[in-house]
Parts: structure tokens; sequence; C-alpha cells
């Protein structure tokens, strides 16, 4: 199951090419596509014709669902009981809870007909807590890099054996071109993803580019993707003869311009293990990366097969440019062609489609002889809140924290930190409170009203006259509460919800890339 249907993903790329792959190895699968979210580019991908597509799209995205699983019950159930008549059946919800709301339901009513498999796809706390929250229905728990499968093992100590790691695979081609030194040449750089801020930190490249051309580096940077920040990114680059910014391309493109590129630039906060990064290097287009928690250390060894920036996650977009510019200054002084070839050989010996899809194969088969686990009846199945309910994303205990805490607050001003759907859950207990603005991490957000409410930049807090500001957010308030100076520098004292703040797994930490 696929939300966000054939959107351009690498966990969209990752199930075309694994169901394509799975089909042509004889077995029987079906690729659920919902209906992607408004302004989302296509991937433009062939699918094996074996894999059967059962297209939702005339149905509202899964993330607008507002956990009313219904309508998307019948065709799902009618295509389960189809495959059933064959064996087992293996289900893989991905990314969004109620995805996993939909297996949850499935579980309940089919019985020993049917196995769950769950996959953390990115090292961000929202797959974890997916994972963790819905564990008494998963018949196995994947991680697709080291550090993924060593979190899960720890939030879920006594699911250890059904726990392991498939990193992800991709086409390499049988030869790569040969790269020599650039010379009198430019030396070619490329980014191929999403254009957003979050996690992908795009803002980092256009300011790349401003630093190579100050400190004399003969270079040219091509960005192709889209996204939310697309706007942006093209106008801080407008201008700039040296900077490229194209859009999507598809995977026959991409191939070319991946050939033409000495090297890959990456400046993420956090990755589970990027596949754009896996195809680079399949191509012998050296990666020069940010350092993630999670991916980027398990692919590239540093200086043989890419080149990784020290640059923490909490790092502004202007620093992850300043790491990254000192690795392509360093990248231009090495032996371009010896790191072309480690890269290219690092990708064949660990990441190829083939040893991907084997691996996925092998723990399918085994899956479907593990004991059944059906989703507890006395549980919602889906994640998000339906009909004024409670959502996965709120704790247990957190209500009640939350009422303690506004108690303590009475009479005073406040800012709720986070837009997000922990929030929104909890947002009639806001309702007597005298709230000022919503703030958030997200500047795509800003400008925007939830429930009546502003949302705007942390550092526009204190603007407001409140006092006080209430984190409310499960899965990152860690990563907030350890930002709180941006409030304390403005004078707000800062809270967070006990159960909230308690996560089984420390989540990767983000920082706003927004500055007074």
């Amino acid at each position: 199951m696929l939300p966000g249907g054939l959107c351009v993903s690498g966990v969209a790329l990752w199930a075309a090419r694994l169901t394509s792959a799975i089909a042509a190895r004889g077995g029987r699968i079906t690729l659920v596509l919902f209906a992607p979210e408004r302004n989302t580019a296509r991937l433009d991908i062939p699918i094996d014709p074996r894999v059967k597509i059962l297209n939702l799209g005339h149905l509202p995205p899964i993330e607008a669902c507002r956990g009313d699983l219904s309508p998307y019950l019948v065709a799902i159930t009618r295509e389960t009981l189809r495959l059933a008549e064959f064996g087992t059946v293996t289900v893989l919800p991905n990314q969004h809870g109620d995805c996993f709301g939909i297996a949850a339901a499935l579980s309940q009513t089919m019985g020993d007909r049917i196995r769950v498999v769950g996959t953390a796809h990115s090292d961000n706390a929202y797959d974890l807590r997916l994972l963790t929250h819905y564990a008494p229905m998963l018949a196995r728990f994947v991680g697709v890099s080291r550090t993924l499968e060593t979190k899960l093992r720890s939030a879920l100590p006594t699911r250890t054996a059904d726990t392991t790691r498939i990193p992800y695979g991709v086409p390499v081609p049988a030869q790569q071109p040969k790269r020599a030194q650039p010379g009198s040449r430019p030396i070619r750089l490329l980014y191929a993803g999403r254009f957003e801020h979050r996690q992908k930190r795009i803002m980092a490249l256009p300011k790349l580019a401003q630093l190579l051309e100050r400190s004399g580096v003969n270079f040219e940077l091509t960005i192709a993707g889209e996204g939310p920040a697309g706007a942006e990114l093209r106008e801080a680059c407008a201008g700039n003869a040296r900077v490229h910014v194209l859009g999507a391309q598809n995977q026959v493109i991409l191939a070319t311009l991946l050939d033409a590129h000495d090297a890959f630039v990456l400046p993420s906060r956090y990755e589970g293990l990027s596949i754009a990064m896996l195809e680079a290097m399949a191509h012998g287009c050296v990666p020069i990366v940010t350092r993630c928690d999670s991916g980027s250390a398990e692919a590239i060894e540093d200086g043989i097969s890419g080149l990784i920036s020290d640059v923490s996650p909490d790092a502004s977009e202007d620093e992850a440019a300043e790491g990254l510019h000192t690795c392509v200054r360093r990248f231009v002084d090495l032996d371009i062609g010896a790191l072309s070839r480690g890269a290219a050989e690092r990708a064949r010996s660990l990441y190829t489609i083939d040893r991907h899809a084997d691996r996925w194969c092998e723990l399918l088969t085994h899956a479907t002889v593990d004991e059944a686990r059906a989703w507890p009846a006395t549980r919602p199945c889906a994640f998000t809140a339906h009909e004024g309910g409670v959502s996965g994303s709120v704790h247990d205990g957190t209500t009640e924290s939350l009422k303690q805490l506004l108690a303590r607050l009475a009479g005073r001003a406040i800012v709720i930190h986070g837009a997000g759907r922990h929030t929104i859950d909890l947002i009639h207990h806001f309702v007597h409170t005298d709230v000022r603005a919503i703030t958030d991490d997200d500047p795509a957000r800003y400008g925007e009203r939830l429930f009546g409410w502003r949302i705007i930049s942390p550092y526009e807090a204190g603007m407001t006259g409140a006092t006080d500001v209430v984190i409310s957010s499960s899965m990152h308030a860690e990563a907030i509460w350890n930002r709180r100076a941006v409030y304390e520098e403005q004078g707000l004292r800062v809270h967070r919800l006990a159960h909230a703040a308690s996560v089984e797994i420390k989540p990767t930490r983000i920082a706003s890339s927004t500055s007074p």
C-alpha cells in the first residue's frame, strides 16, 4: 500500500521496483495506490505488467481520511480475499498511519489468512512510532539501515527475533563512464530529489553555489526535482548562470544526468538510506553528503566511495552549505576517477536491486508461516482520530498531563508549539485558554490558520504578548525541547507534556531553518 500513489519520492520508487522484481520472480502482487495530495509530481517509471494495480485515486488521499477507513476497505478487502485464494497474504503498509490502520482492520477480519510486515523507511520519529504503535499486529519489522534496525530492537526488545535490516537496492549499470580530473572544465555537481526544507535542507544548495563562486571553484550545479520549496529555490537561483534548476526527471533522463556529473550533493538532515544517493553511487557519481545518524555513514566509506561532511542534523542551511563547500573543495583535489570507481563498486557489492529483492522474497516467505497476529479489538484501527477521538500520535496519559498543565497556566497567555496531528486531537482542551498563536518548524505553514489561530515562526512568539509556550508534540517533543532557547531568549517559559516527552525512541533532532 502506497500513500500518495506513484508520486516522486524514494518510497514510491522503492515500491515500484520491488513489486516488479517480485512479480518477475513469479510472485502474485498488488500495488495499492492511494490518491496523491495536491501539487505532487508523478513518478515516471515502468512497472512489470504482472503487477496488479489497485488504483484508489478516485477516493480522497489517505492523509485526509481523518480516521474513517471505510471508503478504502471495501476494495482492499476484496483484493486481499482474491489473493488469499492462493495462500497466505502478506500486507505491507507504508509511511502513513492510516495505511497501517487499514492493515489492522484486515488483521481483525481475515484471521490466519494474512500477515502484516512493517518497514521503517526513514530515521524520523513518525516511522518508528508507527511500528511501535502497531507492533501487536506486525509479524516482522524491517529497518532499511543498521541505525533503524538498532532503534527498532531497542524499542521492541521482546521482538528482536522478528526484526531485520534490508537495505534498499538500485539498478547498477554494467559499466560507468570514466571520470577524469576536471582540469580547465567545471566540476559538475548534481542534486536530485524533493525541494523541501524540513528533511532535505534544500536552500543549502544555492548557498553552496555562492560559497563556491566566492572561493574561485569552477563548477556547475544542476538541481532536479519538485516540492513545496520549489518557488523559493528557483527565486534564489535565478540569475546564476552556473546553477540549473530542472523539474522532476524520469529514470532515463536521471541516469543520463548521473553519468554526466562528477558528484551528487545531498544536504539532508535525516534519511533512512537515500535511494537517490545509492543511484548516484551506482553510476559512479560520487556522493558528497551531510552526516546523518542513519544511512550515509553505512553506505559511504569517506574518502574511498564518497565524502561525508560532519554537519549536525540540527545545523542551519547556511552551516550545511559551509560543510558541503569544504567537501567539494576537498573533492577537487582528490583522485575523482578512483572515488567514482569506489562508489560504483560499493553499490555493486551491497545495493543491487536483485540482492534487495532476494532478501525481501525470503522474508515474505518466512512471514507466511509466522504466528497470525490480529490488532486488538479494544483499540481503534485508525491512527488518526475519527469523530473527536484521540489518534495514535497521542500517548496514554497525555490528556491528563495537558489538563494539569493548563490548570497551572490559568490566566496566562500561551503559544502552542506544533500545528500537527497531536495538537488537532487535543485542541478542544485549549478552547478556554488564552492562545495567542501556534508556532511550527515548517516555514511552508506560516500564515495559515488552525482553528482560527495564526501559524507563525517560533522567532515571532514573543511578539504575540504570550508568557508561556506549550509543546504539543509526541514524536518531536525531545527535539523541540532541546531547542527551547529560541523561546527563552524572548522571555517565554517553555513547558512540555510529561507523557508526550517520554517517547520510547529518541527521534532525530530537526532544527528550524528559519532565522530571526
